[in-house]
């Protein structure tokens, strides 16, 4: 590696302000970091800092008002729609807070869903589906309807999800949300596995229980949009 590709994140004066009636709010200010690769960070903060409107920058979701955006080493504020959409796809993995599954439809339809523009699942995609759901201690549930599914098991199949696509770099929000504290820990676990095996995990989070972790290796705070440590 050279001293380019060593960081996987790398944010550049990043700004994000919305159209609030007559004024602007603005959400992020001049926010600058860098996260090293194969390493697990974690962003801090209250409600409101921030903290989700960065990671949807991080992973090309929205436009920044000013700023850049770098994934292992390659911008990404400025490129057009279609190779955004294909790091989207590829580059970097999202696991949203509310899971963003779809009630109805089985773990293993969730879990295919990102496939069907390019005409469904590969059979590599659906072998490696089937080695992540034995992982994760769900692959009894592979045809479960995702709304039965307990709030930690419906975390573990988000994280599946985002891992199918081989993505480098990892970004959770708010994970530990809705766990109790023997899922956080199986949680962490698995994300600890997942950066020594050479992925980078940024998270963001207001649970001590994650921020304080002995596996997380860098901790960032915001508030008010601005990071204060």
């Amino acid at each position: 590696m050279n001293a380019a590709t060593d960081i996987a994140i790398r944010a550049v004066a990043l700004t994000k302000r919305y159209a609030n009636g007559p004024e602007d709010k603005t959400a992020l200010r001049d926010v600058t970091f860098s996260i090293p690769a194969a390493r697990f960070w974690v962003i801090s903060g209250p409600s409101g800092s921030g903290k989700t409107t960065l990671l949807g920058l991080l992973g090309g979701m929205i436009a920044p008002t000013a700023g850049e955006v770098h994934l292992n080493g390659r911008p990404l504020t400025h490129l057009r729609d279609h190779h955004r959409a294909l790091v989207r796809r590829h580059g970097v993995g999202m696991v949203f807070q509310e899971f963003a599954l779809v009630t109805g439809m089985s773990l293993e339809e969730n879990l295919f869903l990102p496939f069907v523009p390019e005409g469904g699942p590969a059979a590599p995609v659906r072998r490696k589906a089937a080695t992540l759901l034995e992982r994760f201690g769900l692959a009894a549930f592979a045809r479960t309807r995702v709304e039965r599914l307990s709030a930690g098991e419906r975390q573990r199949a988000g994280i599946i999800r985002a891992l199918l696509g081989d993505a480098p770099v990892l970004l959770l929000d708010e994970p530990t949300a809705s766990l109790d504290s023997a899922n956080v820990e199986r949680l962490v676990n698995h994300l600890a596995d997942l950066r020594d095996e050479g992925r980078t995990l940024l998270a963001t989070t207001h649970d001590p229980r994650l921020v304080d972790h002995p596996c997380v290796d860098g901790r960032l705070r915001l508030a008010d949009g601005m990071l204060t440590a």
